[in-house]
């Protein structure tokens, strides 16, 4: 049974639901960690193709965000998008095992696009029910559980993944061995898809009288969608989600090899120095998201692009990995923090269309996440593997005010509003 405490923020199945993810999961680090680590050191494939490797990932993220918003708005059973999209990813897993058996590039861009297509028709849907079954002043708590059980789910598998890579790498030197839990993460995505369906009652909706502000009907919250300041800020918006995207993933593809090329060359090293970061930060995501739902947006998203900006250009020039792993934990939850506020504020624009502000965020965030591994790799082969994580503190500090002009013209306009005097009047009682 939920506590008292639990049922005023998550209806009954949001914590089986989420617990669910953690199998969807397992593979993520380690499928990152060895289609970086496969293509440069394997391979031998430059910093372009590298970030092409990448962008060909955000590619079918793009490709099925671009639909599958609308879907989630009029389809009946979302929980039917979360087993196709769970069962295309175990599928991707299997496509990538097979390409880097017989060492393909080409069938590593068809595996990757593969996994980003289906990622979109599962988490577009899954963020949509994340918003329906939670109370709108724990919101961001909401999708720090959601990282929470991703990191859960990071750390399991990276136990399992670098387990058996280690053994294989180091004393069997085969390679059906050594890459063999990408199939079992991508088995375990079918079961998480079977599971999602037999718990999730995607029927059931966290009931709240004042979700909706100074609104009673259907035709007034549709109304307040096309309002024409709503419009404005939310494409506002959407552009600066696109340019920091952009922004964010010019270094993030080649974190891994500048870590072996530049400060420590034994892969095993590196793995245990990159791998905190993720999951602690993560582990950390459901205090953070109670913080973020106390604080107003603008401050949030301030402080998160001015202390991260900061700390990336204290992890570029020390040589010590330690130092290095410390420093890269703080940016990692810093990343992590400012995800959550953002994704909090796109959930109360409309509830009606909600899968399609989801599905929009994606689709920009998924384009940006296409031209910045492609510039960051051009970047890193002409200018050096320093200058794509250079570029991108820059580029954050300049993208502040731009924040704070999308959320002055949305603020005002949302269908669940921010109840900060509410909330502090409740704790003085």
């Amino acid at each position: 049974m939920q506590s008292e405490k639990n049922l005023e923020r998550y209806t009954y199945d949001f914590k089986p639901m989420i617990q669910i993810v953690i199998l969807n999961s397992l593979g993520f680090f380690f499928l990152e960690f060895i289609l970086q680590y496969f293509a440069s050191q394997q391979l031998n494939a430059t910093g372009t193709q590298i970030g092409l490797i990448f962008s060909v990932l955000v590619i079918g993220n793009l490709t099925s965000s671009f639909f599958t918003g609308i879907l989630t708005d009029r389809i009946k059973s979302k929980t039917k998008l979360i087993l196709l999209g769970s069962f295309g990813r175990g599928l991707s897993y299997f496509i990538i095992y097979i390409a880097i058996i017989f060492f393909s590039l080409i069938g590593l861009g068809i595996g990757t696009f593969t996994l980003g297509f289906f990622a979109g028709i599962f988490w577009i849907p899954f963020d949509t029910l994340i918003a329906e079954k939670s109370n709108k002043n724990h919101r961001s708590h909401a999708y720090g559980k959601r990282d929470s059980a991703v990191g859960k789910g990071l750390l399991i598998g990276a136990i399992i993944g670098f387990t058996i890579f280690s053994w294989g790498f180091l004393s069997t030197n085969n390679s059906f061995i050594t890459y063999c839990p990408i199939l079992i993460f991508g088995i375990a995505n079918f079961f998480a898809g079977i599971q999602f369906v037999r718990k999730v009652d995607e029927s059931i909706k966290f009931s709240d009288n004042s979700t909706i502000s100074n609104k009673s009907t259907t035709e007034e919250i549709s109304t307040a969608v096309l309002s024409k300041p709503l419009l404005i800020g939310s494409i506002f918006l959407l552009i600066v989600l696109l340019l920091s995207k952009v922004n964010g993933s010019l270094a993030k593809p080649f974190l891994n090899i500048y870590l072996l090329e530049a400060i420590e060359s034994d892969p095993t090293i590196v793995v245990l120095a990159y791998l905190p970061s993720g999951i602690i930060s993560m582990f950390l995501a459901p205090k953070l998201g109670e913080v973020v739902d106390k604080i107003h947006p603008v401050i949030g998203i301030t402080i998160a692009s001015v202390i991260g900006s900061i700390i990336t250009w204290f992890l570029i020039n020390t040589t010590n990995i330690w130092i290095f792993a410390i420093l890269l934990i703080f940016d990692t939850t810093i990343v992590g923090t400012a995800s959550l506020v953002l994704m909090n504020l796109l959930s109360r624009i409309t509830v009606k269309h909600r899968g399609k502000t989801m599905g929009f965020q994606l689709f920009f965030v998924s384009l940006g996440g296409i031209i910045g591994p492609i510039i960051g790799g051009i970047t890193w082969d002409i200018l050096g593997i320093k200058w794509p994580f250079i570029i991108s503190i820059f580029v954050e500090l300049c993208l502040i005010p731009f924040y704070w002009i999308a959320v002055y013209l949305i603020k005002p306009h949302l269908a669940e509003t921010y109840d900060f005097k509410l909330e502090m009047e409740t704790q003085t009682i």
